[in-house]
């Protein structure tokens, strides 16, 4: 008892001497010029006079790439599947420096840190060998201690290698040539780091929102090998609060774990979306062994928040979310890599949360620190994967144990950080799902403060907390297009056992913006945009590829709509993930964003009109169809997707319907009403007959919830067109170009000759852009939408854009599309499709010639099946039966029979 005492007299001894004084930590800026050369031999593996033995002979400013300095391969191609990196260098790079320590670091830890490195990084001291690190997603910090003299020169040779390290996945966007580039080098941070030899390895911070406090879980290192005593003075501070406490520290032990509770009181604000609060955390370490007395500061931030899974969502502070998101692929043409800093990374999280969303799927890789800390501070939720991909899950012990360990990093880094929310350990994994369980249920338990889930849209395992795939047991979750209907959702077939998130919707190409070529000035070029533009030129269509762009992206936009309202009404559904926002310029090249690969604007959408669709409240409609007969009524039934802040108290809730003018035509309101949040909610019903609507027109529904939220949608209307291919003495309708058809034509008269698909050779017609990209997947039919000449006068009596919507969609389902690139060069169809753009071909729905001294109209589609039902064929054959017996109808370019007869069968 008397010694015990004793021990504890003296600990409050010591505990009084130690006061704060200045911080002990030493750092060392390691940017600048840096000795270089590259290694092609690997005479490091070879052990023939390695780089370390020598003074290197070349220069390089670090942080930097090789790339940025054109070192490497210079490449001559041209990819057609990816961006083509302009200098390509895969292999061992060796960096030099000789660095004078301080004296005065002598008897403290030295830490050699950069914040990013690809992929392996070896450090010598002088021709000493300290450590290896690969790590992929977090730091690579190099312990010194033991190799220099504080005082005197040492040498530093860092070996950087790039090439794999293990047999992993080539496809994932960690290291990959696909989206960023495979670089060498050194990004953001490096320095050197001296502390005190009792510090704090690690601090973890866990928020526990039933007490209004923190756990502070500390991690102290004692390389003492004495034992120690001291204090830890920990504060709290942010959005107004600052709350200290001071905890007893000691042992003997070379690491010691402590964990203390910190209370904040009641004045501690949550983090979301909406409200994204943080507070910052610092602990400093005083203490001392024997004589000596050391100090270290660690500081981390965090955020009020809790993450659980619930039956259909994921709960943040005890609330549903619903996550609108986008998938991140590494996608940096202007540098090669990730961004480090702070800037371009705010920039991203605002284009995010300026678009509707809040989330970003990080696929296949883990973001720097830079990422989480705008996601934190602009409330956007992060789901993180490892650099895993397919395969990466059959055996093989070397690369299991680089995930075991990769998983445990990513944890340790970015564990704190409130916007990571989800935790995937990686893309569409096949193979062993035992290894995957374990990688899943370890995560569990080393980290309570995410949600896990074993792999992106593939097999479940049973410690998953979510689900992000194409699909379920109860059918198909992934909305990849839209309906001309908006009556319909995906929530039957994500009602299962843990909340399900759309995988990777949309996915709809646009034809590549050529004008976009001259914005690749980094280590990548679009020399497949410069193929395509040729193609295009040598097929007699050059003038025609920004129109070709504008119609495809249009349609996109139009689809995109559809797709994220179908997932909105889909109240049993988790959230969504788009792939994506920016375009994807690996795989093959997919145009499928509303953003180019820069995060620019395409000009398809503007951000305000997109949130009409897409944010945390939006006024939705069902309704059976987009083209109607004006004699019938239309219905429509309103809801409002809420997972906003707050309720919508008293929403006044109003619906019109307007003419091209914006002559309202029809106007109304629902019941006024409290319209709840963390749902999909149903606020009534509307209709309004069609009568009054007067020659076909496009009009637009509205729907407005409260003084905030609207939304609309356009419909057609259209008159019932009794009588339509009527034949005479003049105009010929025929399915058939038979002789009656030549003789029409041989005496000068006009022919219209409406082929039944089936007789057409040719290519499937359908209302969709091609899927993802046509050069990955390559399947029928290969086109993005169509051009239409909306200003010529076949289209006078049928309310069109120069792109497709929704009207057009009964017309393209039933057709066929003819190819022409055979037709003369000025013959351009007056319903155009588009074919894919690594293809470029001429391709026609719809088109006018002279043939035989006549005057024909071609338009491939069924005009037989169910027209009673198809209000908007009706009105184009309404349209071009007007046309052909005008004066207005007069091909300008003359075709040869024999082209006519090559298509029909």
């Amino acid at each position: 008892m008397k010694n015990r005492f004793i021990k504890l007299l003296l600990a409050a001894v010591l505990l009084g001497s130690l006061s704060p004084a200045a911080a002990q930590t030493r750092e060392m800026d390691l940017s600048g010029e840096w000795r270089f050369q590259t290694d092609v031999m690997d005479f490091r593996r070879g052990s023939l006079s390695p780089r370390y033995n020598h003074q290197l002979q070349e220069t390089i400013m670090l942080p930097g790439i090789t790339d940025d300095y054109k070192i490497g391969y210079k490449s001559p191609y041209r990819h057609v599947d990816r961006l083509t990196r302009v200098y390509e260098y895969m292999g061992p790079a060796w960096y030099q420096r000789d660095i004078e320590f301080p004296a005065d670091w002598k008897g403290k830890c030295i830490f050699l840190y950069f914040e990013r490195t690809h992929w392996l990084s070896s450090v010598w001291v002088d021709t000493k060998e300290v450590s290896r690190l690969d790590y992929i997603s977090v730091p690579h910090n190099h312990d010194l201690t033991d190799f220099v003299t504080p005082g005197k020169t040492h040498r530093i040779t860092v070996c950087i290698d790039n090439r794999f390290q293990y047999n992993t996945h080539k496809w994932n966007h960690a290291h990959t040539e696909f989206t960023q580039i495979n670089w060498n080098g050194i990004l953001g941070e490096m320095k050197l780091v001296a502390v005190d030899p009792v510090y704090i390895d690690d601090m973890q911070l866990y928020p526990d929102l039933a007490t209004n406090s923190v756990d502070v879980r500390l991690k102290i290192d004692n390389r003492t090998k004495k034992p120690f005593e001291g204090k830890a003075l920990l504060t709290v501070s942010g959005n107004g609060l600052h709350v200290t406490k001071e905890v007893p520290v000691g042992g003997e032990a070379e690491e010691i774990d402590l964990t203390e509770t910190v209370a904040l009181g009641r004045e501690a604000k949550l983090w979301d979306e909406f409200n994204p609060n943080l507070y910052t955390v610092e602990c400093t370490l005083l203490t001392g062994a024997g004589k000596e007395s050391f100090e270290h500061k660690k500081s981390a931030t965090f955020g009020m928040r809790e993450v659980a899974q619930g039956r259909n969502h994921i709960l943040l502070n005890g609330r549903p979310l619903h996550l609108r998101g986008t998938v991140e692929n590494a996608v940096f043409p202007k540098t090669g890599h990730a961004p480090v800093c702070d800037a371009e990374w705010e920039r991203i999280m605002r284009i995010v949360k300026d678009y509707g969303l809040n989330h970003i799927r990080f696929h296949s890789w883990c973001p720097p620190a830079a990422a989480f800390r705008m996601a934190d501070r602009h409330g956007v939720y992060l789901e993180v994967e490892m650099p895993m991909w397919g395969k990466d899950a059959e055996p093989d012990e070397a690369r299991y144990d680089f995930f075991r360990r990769e998983m445990r990093a990513i944890l340790k880094e970015y564990g704190n950080h409130p916007s990571f929310v989800l935790y995937c350990n990686g893309n569409e994994i096949t193979g062993n799902f035992d290894f995957i369980e374990e990688l899943t249920a370890d995560g569990r338990k080393l980290d309570t403060r995410h949600l896990y889930s074993g792999s992106t849209a593939r097999t479940r395992v049973p410690s998953d907390q979510y689900y992000v795939s194409q699909q379920t047991n109860k059918g198909p979750v992934k909305v990849y297009e839209g309906r001309p209907s908006t009556d319909w959702d995906r929530s039957k077939e994500s009602d299962v056992d843990v909340p399900v998130i759309s995988h990777e919707s949309g996915q709809r190409c646009v034809y590549p913006d050529f004008r976009e070529i001259g914005k690749y000035t980094g280590p990548v070029e679009a020399r497949n945009f410069e193929l395509w533009r040729e193609m295009l030129t040598a097929n007699g269509m050059g003038d025609q590829a920004h129109d070709f762009f504008r119609a495809s992206g249009a349609l996109t936009v139009v689809e995109y709509k559809a797709v994220i309202e179908a997932l909105l009404r889909s109240s049993k559904s988790a959230g969504f993930q788009l792939l994506s926002l920016n375009d994807f310029p690996g795989q093959g090249y997919a145009p499928v964003g509303v953003l180019d690969p820069f995060w620019d604007s395409k000009g398809l959408v503007t951000p305000e009109d997109w949130r009409a669709f897409c944010a945390p409240t939006v006024a939705l409609l069902r309704y059976p169809k987009s083209a109607w007969f004006e004699d019938e009524t239309f219905t429509a039934k309103a809801e409002v997707y809420n997972f906003g802040a707050a309720a919508l108290k008293n929403a006044k809730i109003r619906w019109s319907i307007t003419d091209g003018s914006g002559k309202a035509i029809a106007k109304g309101s629902l019941k006024s009403q409290t319209v709840g949040t963390d749902g999909v909610f149903p606020v009534g019903e509307f209709s309004a007959p069609l009568g009054k609507v007067r020659g076909p027109q496009k009009l637009t529904v509205h729907l407005n919830v409260g003084e905030k939220t609207s939304n609309s949608w356009d419909i057609w209307v259209y008159p019932r067109n009794a009588q339509l291919m009527q034949s005479d003495t003049e105009v010929l309708y025929t399915t058939e170009f038979g002789e009656q058809a030549k003789q029409y034509l041989a005496a000068g008269k006009k022919v219209v000759l409406t082929p039944a698909p089936n007789k057409v050779k040719g290519r499937k017609s359908t209302f969709h852009n091609h899927f993802w990209n046509p050069i990955m997947f390559a399947w029928a039919p290969m086109t993005i939408g169509c051009l239409i000449h909306a200003e010529q006068p076949v289209f006078a009596d049928f309310p069109t854009s120069y792109h497709t919507d929704w009207q057009w969609w009964d017309i393209l389902e039933n057709a066929k599309v003819i190819e022409m690139q055979q037709t003369p060069r000025q013959l351009r169809p007056f319903i155009q499709v588009i074919d894919s753009f690594d293809n470029n071909e001429k391709l026609g729905i719809g088109f006018e010639a002279r043939v035989g001294g006549g005057k024909l109209l071609v338009l491939a589609v069924d005009t037989k099946k169910k027209m009673d039902q198809r209000p908007a064929t009706r009105q184009l054959l309404e349209s071009i039966d007007r046309y052909v017996r005008s004066d207005r109808f007069a091909p300008e370019v003359t075709l040869d029979e024999s082209f006519i007869t090559s298509f029909m069968r």
